[in-house]
């Protein structure tokens, strides 16, 4: 009998005290900064996923003057059946990322 695939559902998403989270859910690719293992998670489960830099939110956040935080970015949802995936800093700058199921996998 095939094991049964974990799907990835919303979670309750509380923030550290710099204000990032990760969903508890995405699995541990093993450090690696590859994105290919991610991706073909992503399409696995079925998900549409949607991005965006906090610098397309806000003007001014003391982060673009060196602080090590993103407290104060609340990023709105696209829509009410997309769920939180994660608040995350990148080389670019604090990054917000939120999943839909678009196909049942």
């Amino acid at each position: 009998m095939p094991e049964e695939k974990q799907l990835i559902q919303p979670a309750p998403v509380a923030r550290d005290e710099n204000g990032w989270w990760c969903h508890p859910g995405i699995p541990d690719f093993g450090g690696t900064e590859d994105p290919a293992p991610f991706k073909a998670w992503v399409a696995e489960q079925g998900l549409e996923l949607k991005t965006w830099d906090m610098d397309s939110d806000l003007v001014e956040h003391p982060y673009f003057d060196g602080a090590g935080h993103c407290n104060g970015w609340e990023p709105e949802s696209p829509g009410p059946e997309w769920f939180l995936m994660g608040i995350f800093d990148t080389e670019d700058g604090p990054h917000v990322q939120w999943a839909r199921r678009v196909v049942a996998p």
